[in-house]
This record gives structure tokens, C-alpha cells and sequence, in this order.
């Protein structure tokens, strides 16, 4: 009798386990590809609030995961599972959201590189003025070597733009050319306050 009791629920455990989801291990592959895909996608610079939901997603499947291996008996993965599916979902739409971002900041870069090569030009144009006519500069109370050095600054600034443009660092030259473009304003404004023209 003893024994059939024993058997009994050794059957129960048994039939108790088989039915406890598994763990969708090639869901959790894809889901982990899908993950990396964003990562290569840069979608931390050009998607930044979908990537971090798509990093919460995974801290909270990997805290689930521990939390089964852990475990001795009476493993269930319904949650992980449920969770694996969030963590895809959320590293897909990383992934999309930066492919769209990155078109759209490589187009702001090729129209600021446009503009910034011709103010270039004209700050340049400018500071050859000033230079020129140092008794009007120094009436102005321009320093015509700070400000030919700064032009020359802003011209490395910009070939550097240009060079992270070209290795497709889109938001690196977006950021350096809003910088250039607020420097070549400010020399611009001083240098035609002090009256002097491109010639």
C-alpha cells in the first residue's frame, strides 16, 4: 500500500512537471539577436527612450531567469516566456526607431554642411577684411589674430564634421556642426558690428 502511495505521487510530480511551461530558448535566441541588431543600429544615440525600454525589458527577463534557475523544483516559465516576448518586441522597435532617426539626422547633417560652407566662406571673407584695415579693427576693439585663429579652428571643426559624416557617425557631426555653425554666428555678428564687409 506503501508503495503504491509512493508511486502515486512520484506520477502526480511527474505529470505536475511535464505540464510546467519550458523555457522558449529559440524565442529568447531571436529575442537576444533582435537586442544586438539595436545595439548595432546605435539605437542608444538615435533612439534612445526605445532603447532603454528595450533595456528594462531585458533586466526584467533576466531577473525572471535567475529567479527560476534558482530554483531546486517547481520551475515555470509562463512568465519568461511572456517576458522573452516584451524583449523582443521592445528591441524591434529600438531597432526601427533608430534606422528612421538616422535617416532623418543625415539629413539635417547634409543641409548643415551646405549652409556652414557658405558662412564659412563669408566669416572668412570677413576676417580677411578686418585684417586688412587693422586701424579699424583695433578702433572696433577686434583682436584680428584671435579671430583668424578662431576661424581657422572652425575650419578644421568642420573637415572634422565632414569626416564623421563620411563614416556615417551622423549625430558626432551633427553635434560638431551646431557647434562650428554657433561659433562662425558669433564672429560673423562682431565682425559686421565693427563694419566691416565681405569683399
Amino acid at each position: 500500500m506503501k508503495l503504491v502511495k509512493v508511486i502515486g505521487g512520484l506520477l502526480v510530480a511527474l505529470t505536475l512537471f511535464s505540464c510546467a511551461p519550458k523555457l522558449a530558448q529559440k524565442d529568447l535566441d531571436a529575442a537576444n539577436a533582435a537586442f544586438a541588431d539595436a545595439q548595432n543600429a546605435k539605437a542608444d544615440v538615435y533612439a534612445p527612450d526605445e532603447f532603454k525600454a528595450a533595456q528594462d525589458a531585458k533586466a526584467a527577463l533576466d531577473a525572471e531567469l535567475a529567479a527560476q534557475d534558482a530554483k531546486t523544483s517547481g520551475k515555470s516559465y509562463k512568465q519568461a516566456n511572456d517576458l522573452i516576448k516584451a524583449f523582443a518586441d521592445a528591441s524591434k522597435k529600438a531597432k526601427d526607431a533608430a534606422a528612421t532617426n538616422m535617416d532623418k539626422v543625415k539629413g539635417e547633417v547634409a543641409q548643415l554642411i551646405t549652409d556652414i560652407d557658405a558662412q564659412y566662406a563669408a566669416v572668412q571673407a570677413l576676417a580677411q577684411a578686418a585684417s586688412k584695415d587693422a586701424k579699424k579693427a583695433a578702433k572696433a576693439k577686434l583682436n584680428v589674430k584671435d579671430i583668424n585663429a578662431r576661424v581657422e579652428a572652425a575650419g578644421k571643426s568642420i573637415s572634422d564634421a565632414k569626416a564623421a559624416n563620411d563614416s556615417q557617425d551622423y549625430a558626432g557631426a551633427r553635434d560638431q556642426l551646431n557647434t562650428v555653425k554657433a561659433t562662425l554666428d558669433e564672429l560673423k555678428a562682431s565682425l559686421e558690428a565693427a563694419g566691416f564687409v565681405a569683399q
